[in-house]
């Protein structure tokens, strides 16, 4: 066999040899058809072996991609995973059988093998500092670079959303990205850096610090939204531990404060950037269940804290883990924060 040449798993074998025989026995719902060539590939017409409600199984030719044939019969060139996860590939390869599954096969990333899980990865600063929460910009293109070279998928915190009610499958490998606070070196370093690997990213603003002399200006908040990569959501108004009553405060102090937190900065991006808020962060990571049911009623759907972890679509969706990457970790303590799958035997 040829380097490179892809072998088709036994599950996409199976499909293709049923349906096959079933073509071959002309059994109803189940159609073959020869499409048109492709302009620039007249020796090979592209072969669609079989189609149903589910799948389609046909003969790649050399104009296809994987985006092109998302584009086609996905009707989204971002959904060119679907197609990647299903084959066990990375590119097409002309002349070769592909099957393209055309509904959702495994929304909750459950196998016999083990169940995927997503890191959410959080930073806070950028570029030289004293501080250990200051990412270099050496470290930080470098750990974009690991991401790309490694094939793993760079999603909104959005789309996390979907695969906890169970109604969205994400890509095999992804991973989010997260901002803390708003700090200058966020529009000035990570910015150009996640522009240029075309990465989108949440910005978490707690909005008292926004305009200050070390944060980002609105009118730069609005220059990274408009970007279409940059998702601005709320870290509170003043940043506190909101799981923490203050001394000598009343319960119903407490809870007014707690409510303007979460209130204030929604209702200032909102505002600002013309658009609803769907997730908070805790300050500190901290939390407790009167903070969680005050979100809940602001219509909030996710909360993400910063504990230590990767998240299975049955995590907590007020109580996301995120694990917080710092400015002395090397590529490989990097590495170890992308779990995207846990090992257990389901069978």
């Amino acid at each position: 066999m040829k380097k490179n040449q892809p072998i088709l798993n036994s599950h996409l074998l199976i499909i293709f040899i049923f349906w096959f025989s079933l073509l071959l026995s002309g059994c109803a719902g189940v159609s073959i058809s020869h499409d048109s060539p492709q302009s620039g590939d007249q020796k090979l017409p592209k072969l669609t072996f079989a189609k149903d409600d589910e799948f389609i199984v046909l003969v790649t030719t050399e104009n296809d991609s994987l985006e092109s044939l998302a584009k086609k019969y996905l009707g989204d060139k971002n959904k060119a995973w679907v197609i990647s996860d299903f084959n066990g590939i990375n590119k097409i390869v002309p002349r070769r059988e592909i099957v393209i599954p055309l509904q959702s096969q495994n929304n909750t990333g459950v196998t016999v093998k083990g169940i995927q899980s997503i890191p959410i990865l959080c930073y806070h600063r950028f570029g030289e500092g004293r501080t250990k929460l200051a990412v270099s910009e050496k470290n930080f293109t470098q750990q974009m670079q690991y991401l790309k070279d490694n094939d793993f998928n760079v999603i909104p915190l959005s789309d996390v959303y979907g695969f906890l009610q169970n109604k969205t499958p994400l890509p095999k490998k992804s991973v989010v990205i997260t901002i803390d606070d708003g700090y200058r070196s966020t529009y000035d370093t990570a910015f150009p850096i996640l522009n240029s690997f075309n990465f989108p990213a949440t910005l978490f603003l707690y909005t008292d610090f926004t305009g200050a002399r070390d944060a980002i200006s609105w009118k730069q908040a609005k220059i990274m939204n408009k970007s279409g990569l940059i998702d601005i959501q709320p870290h509170s108004k003043t940043h506190p531990n909101m799981s923490l009553k203050k001394y000598n405060e009343s319960q119903a102090d407490y809870q007014t404060r707690i409510i303007e937190e979460i209130k204030n900065p929604g209702k200032q991006i909102k505002k600002r950037l013309k658009y609803n808020m769907f997730s908070f962060a805790y300050p500190y990571g901290d939390t407790n269940k009167m903070v969680i049911d005050f979100l809940k009623k602001d219509e909030y759907k996710l909360a993400v804290t910063v504990q230590p972890g990767t998240n299975t679509a049955f995590a907590h969706p007020y109580m996301l883990q995120r694990t917080m990457i710092f400015g002395d970790q090397s590529i490989n303590d990097f590495s170890k924060a992308l779990v995207v799958f846990q090992d257990k035997n389901l069978k």
